[in-house]
This record gives C-alpha cells, sequence and structure tokens, in this order.
C-alpha cells in the first residue's frame, strides 16, 4: 500500500472511533434522557390520574385520559393489558434494544393504571441520531477528500524525487528537485544534490583516470610494435639473408646437402616468426589506424572478412548523414576503442556462430557514440563463457568491457531481434582536447 493510501486509512480509521465513539456517549446520554422523560411522564399521568378520580367515577373510563394526547402515557383500566404501541414513527428494533429501557408502570387509586411507554423518545432519539450520522458521514467524506488532496499534493515532491533518484541511476547527474516548501523534503533534496555532484565529479575523474590509463596503455603498445618491428623485424631479415646466403653456398658443392636442408629449416622458421610478429603488431596495434580514417579503416576491416567469407552478406552503415567525417575526428583512444570493439565483435560472430549476416552500425551523437554488431547465428548457447581468458594477448569480451568502462561507457552483448546476437556500447564522446593531448601536455 502506498503512503498516500496508509495516511488516508488512518485518517479514515480516526474518524471511525471518533463516530464510534461519539455514538456510544450519545447512546448513553439517549438512555439516561429517556429514562428521565418516561419518570416525568409517569409523575404526570400519576397527578392527573389521582385529580381527576378524586372527582368521583371517571367518566369514559380510561378513554378519556388516554384522549388527551399526552405523550408517552398510556392510561388502563384494570388487569387489561397495556397493549403494544403505535408503529408509526417507531426506531428499529435494534436501537430500541440498544437503548433498553423498558415502558414503566404505576397504579393508581383503585384499578387504573398510567403506563409511561418509551417508544415516542425513542423514536426521536433516533431521527436525531440519524440526522446526525448523515451529516457526519457527509463531513466525513468531505473531509476524506480535502485529505486526498492534500496528501497527494503534499507528497507530490516524492514522485519528484523518486525521478531525480532514477536518473542518477542511469548515470544522469542533473538532480533538480523543488520540495513543494516542506522543509524535510528540502533537507533531504539539499543532501541529494550534494550526493549527485560529487557522484558526477567522481565519475568525472575516473573517466579521466580511465582514458589516461587507456592512452597510457596504447602509448605503451605503440612502443612494443615499433621495437618489435625495428628490432625484431630487422633480426629476422638478417636471419633470411643469411639463411638464402648459405642456402646458395651449399647448393654449389656436393657435400652441401646437410648444410642446404639446415638452411632450408632456418627459412621457415624465420618466416613462420615473421608471421607471428605481424600478427601480434596487429593486435597491439592496427597499423590501419596509422594510415587511414577510422571510417575507411572500418570499412577496409569489413571489406578483409568479405573477402574470406564471400557466403556471408556483410554490411557496414554510418549514421546519420556525415556521421563517418564525425568519427574520425574524435579523439585517438575513442578511435582505437572503436575499431577494437567491431574487431573483437567479428572474430566472435565468426568463432561462435556460423552466421548467413552480418550488420556493423555506428551512429554518432553531439555527447556520444553508439556501435552495435549484430549477427543472426544461433544466439548465446548455454554454458557459453561470457568472455575470453582477459590474460591471453588480444581483446575478448572481458577486455572489450574494461575498455569500455575505463572511458565512461556501457557494453552490452545479448540476444538480437529476429534472434542471432546483438553485441552494442555506448561511449561518451569528449567535448575538449583528448586524453592523449592531455597526457602530453601534463608532460
Amino acid at each position: 500500500m502506498s503512503l498516500k493510501m496508509r495516511i488516508l486509512a488512518l485518517i479514515g480509521l480516526f474518524l471511525l472511533l471518533m463516530t464510534v465513539a461519539g455514538g456510544a456517549v450519545m447512546v448513553a446520554n439517549a438512555r439516561d434522557a429517556v429514562r428521565a422523560e418516561m419518570a416525568s411522564a409517569l409523575e404526570l399521568g400519576r397527578a392527573l390520574g389521582l385529580a381527576v378520580t378524586e372527582r368521583g367515577t371517571l367518566a369514559g373510563g380510561p378513554g378519556m385520559l388516554n384522549g388527551l394526547g399526552l405523550r408517552h402515557l398510556r392510561f388502563v383500566e384494570g388487569d387489561d393489558a397495556a397493549g403494544p404501541e403505535t408503529e408509526s414513527g417507531r426506531a428499529p428494533d435494534w436501537f430500541t434494544a440498544l437503548i433498553a429501557v423498558e415502558p414503566q408502570e404505576l397504579r393508581l387509586t383503585g384499578t387504573l393504571r398510567v403506563v409511561a411507554e418509551p417508544g415516542d423518545e425513542i423514536a426521536e432519539v433516533w431521527e436525531d441520531m440519524s440526522d446526525l450520522a448523515a451529516a457526519v458521514l457527509a463531513v466525513g467524506v468531505l473531509l476524506l477528500a480535502a485529505a486526498f488532496l492534500a496528501v497527494g499534493r503534499a507528497l507530490a515532491p516524492l514522485s519528484r524525487l523518486e525521478a531525480g533518484v532514477k536518473r542518477l541511476r542511469e548515470g544522469d547527474y542533473r538532480f533538480a528537485f523543488d520540495s513543494g516548501g516542506v522543509p524535510e523534503l528540502r533537507r533531504l533534496g539539499t543532501g541529494i544534490a550534494a550526493l549527485a555532484d560529487g557522484l558526477a565529479a567522481a565519475e568525472q575523474e575516473n573517466r579521466r583516470v580511465g582514458q589516461r590509463i587507456v592512452a597510457a596503455q596504447d602509448s605503451e603498445r605503440r612502443e612494443i610494435a615499433r621495437d618489435i618491428h625495428d628490432e625484431l623485424g630487422a633480426a629476422l631479415f638478417a636471419i633470411k639473408v643469411d639463411a638464402g646466403r648459405l642456402l646458395r653456398l651449399a647448393e654449389g658443392r656436393a657435400d652441401g646437402e646437410e648444410a642446404a636442408e639446415r638452411a632450408r629449416k632456418i627459412l621457415d622458421t624465420a618466416a613462420e616468426v615473421h608471421q607471428l610478429s605481424r600478427r601480434i603488431l596487429v593486435r597491439l596495434r592496427p597499423a590501419l589506424l596509422d594510415q587511414l580514417p577510422l571510417s575507411e579503416a572500418l570499412t577496409e576491416l569489413v571489406g578483409d572478412w568479405m573477402r574470406r567469407k564471400p557466403d556471408v552478406a556483410w554490411t557496414l552503415s554510418f549514421e546519420p548523414p556525415g556521421a563517418a567525417a564525425d568519427l574520425d575526428g574524435c579523439e585517438e583512444v575513442l578511435r582505437l576503442t572503436l575499431y577494437r570493439l567491431v574487431q573483437e565483435s567479428l572474430v566472435n560472430a565468426l568463432r561462435h556462430a556460423v552466421p548467413s549476416a552480418v550488420a556493423v552500425s555506428l551512429r554518432i551523437d553531439a555527447d556520444r557514440v553508439e556501435v552495435a554488431v549484430t549477427d543472426d547465428g544461433p544466439g548465446l548457447a548455454p554454458g557459453l563463457p561470457v568472455g575470453d581468458d582477459p590474460h591471453r594477448a588480444g581483446f575478448g569480451i572481458s577486455g572489450m568491457t574494461e575498455r569500455v568502462q575505463a572511458l565512461g561507457g556501457c557494453l552490452s552483448i545479448g540476444p538480437a531481434e529476429g534472434g542471432g546476437t546483438r553485441v552494442s556500447a555506448r561511449l561518451p564522446r569528449p567535448a575538449h582536447n583528448s586524453a592523449t593531448d592531455r597526457l602530453e601536455r601534463m608532460a
């Protein structure tokens, strides 16, 4: 039950208790009043009966006295029963029983008796209490209606407070609250607003730290890739040159068969290490991003998979029109993250599913970038690990999640509409200089 209904139920309970208590007091007072009225009427009947009988024989009998129209009184001759009360204006039996006042009787001189009957008095009490109950009911209904409006207006700021807290949970820290003039709610709103400011500052700081970490990682990877290319590549090339020279020398001699065989093995090993170094270089630092804008690098990435898997329908789209140029102008950390997301999502789509169609879409707005990779494969199978080993070389799902969170974004993996799997990420788009530029200025 809502707080509003609880307050109204409490008010209704108080009104009910007050009505019951007031009714009990009125019934007790009515009982005493009816008894006093009966005693007074009986005394009046006694005096009237004695005054009449003192003059002699009562002409017309008790009927003459009853014809006087005295309320509550009835005169009876001899041992005749008093007879029932008139039915007109009688109160309900349960109310008569609640008043619990029985008829009172007094014997006069001779065989004349006077009976005081409470029926008329109880009927009057019932009529008064009925009118009062109707008035109380009307007032109670009006009071509840007024309380409904007043409580609703007083609790209206709580709905706005709830909406503000919901926005805080969704990451919107712009907290504005109108307390409606309630001091307690104003203090609560002020505290939550201060908390929202603290959360916003903490998130900005975490985002800055995350960007600096990602930028540092990318810089380190760039250095490692350069070292591998310059040092390891040169060493492998020297091995290939020496092994080729050795092979040519061995081929010119009759006893050079073993030397030629060893030279061939050296060449094969050098070729394998060269291929390995190229794969490591691609994983550490995609060369396409150093040579092409992001939109063209993604087009080349999808085109490479299109050539490898011609039986799959590949789609790459940028929204809105002109988004490709905006993507190319994003900071380096964001561009690299977007490229890695698409790269790893395509690998996972082909590794864990047999899709017939794969769609890549990117949307850029003023303050955020959204990327989604959708396939029409069988979807996520039960028991399939939700991510690769974070310690292995590469950029698995866990690595994607960490990198996206470090930039202040969110990553979701789930079923796609119509079947298959959808990997989507939403990343904030900084409005100022890149994290790399900030690092350079700090240095």
